[in-house]
C-alpha cells in the first residue's frame, strides 16, 4: 500500500510539471492567463498562483510579439556596421546564427515545431537576451555607424528589460 502511495505522489508530481510545461507553451503561443482559467475552470488568479512564472513569460512573449520587425532591424544594422564593431568573433557569430534561426522562423510559412511548438518565440527571445545582450555588454566601437548599431541594440535590450519587469522594485 504505501508502494502504491508513493507512486500515486510521483504520479501527481510528474503530472503537474507537465500541466505546467503546457500552461507555458500555451503562454509562448499567445495565450492569456483569462486563457488558461476558461480552460482550467479556475479564475486567471488561480491559474497565476500556480503558476507565478507565466507573469514574466507572457510579458516576454506580448513585447517580442510586438516588437519582432524592430528587434530584427537592430540586429540587421549590427551587421551591416560590423566593420566598425570591435567585439570577439563568437559573439558575431552567435548573432549570425541566431538571427539566421529567426529568419527562418517568422520568413517562411514554417509549420511549428511538434516538440516545441513555441520555437520560433524561444528562438526570437535568444537573440534579443542572449545574442544582443552579449553584444552590447562586450562590443567597443571604432567609429559612428557601429556606435549608432550599438547603441539601437542596446536600447532594444533595454526596452526588453523594462518591458518583462514586473514593476516590483528589486
Amino acid at each position: 500500500m504505501q508502494q502504491s502511495l508513493a507512486h500515486e505522489a510521483q504520479v501527481v508530481q510528474e503530472a503537474a510539471v507537465a500541466t505546467e510545461a503546457a500552461a507555458t507553451t500555451a503562454i509562448w503561443l499567445g495565450a492569456s492567463l483569462a486563457d488558461l482559467a476558461l480552460v482550467t475552470g479556475k479564475t486567471r488568479q488561480a491559474a497565476r498562483k500556480r503558476w507565478p512564472s507565466l507573469g514574466e513569460v507572457y510579458r516576454r512573449r506580448l513585447w517580442l510579439g510586438n516588437h519582432v520587425d524592430e528587434i530584427r532591424r537592430a540586429v540587421h544594422v549590427v551587421l551591416e556596421n560590423q566593420a566598425e564593431i570591435d567585439v570577439d568573433s563568437e559573439v558575431l557569430d552567435e548573432l549570425r546564427a541566431r538571427e539566421a534561426e529567426v529568419a527562418q522562423q517568422f520568413d517562411e510559412a514554417a509549420v511549428g515545431d511538434a516538440a516545441d511548438p513555441a520555437h520560433r518565440w524561444h528562438s526570437l527571445d535568444r537573440l534579443v537576451n542572449v545574442a544582443l545582450r552579449g553584444l552590447t555588454n562586450t562590443a567597443r566601437t571604432t567609429g559612428e555607424q557601429g556606435e549608432f548599431a550599438i547603441h539601437g541594440a542596446a536600447g532594444v535590450v533595454g526596452f526588453y528589460d523594462h518591458a518583462i519587469g514586473d514593476g516590483r522594485s528589486s
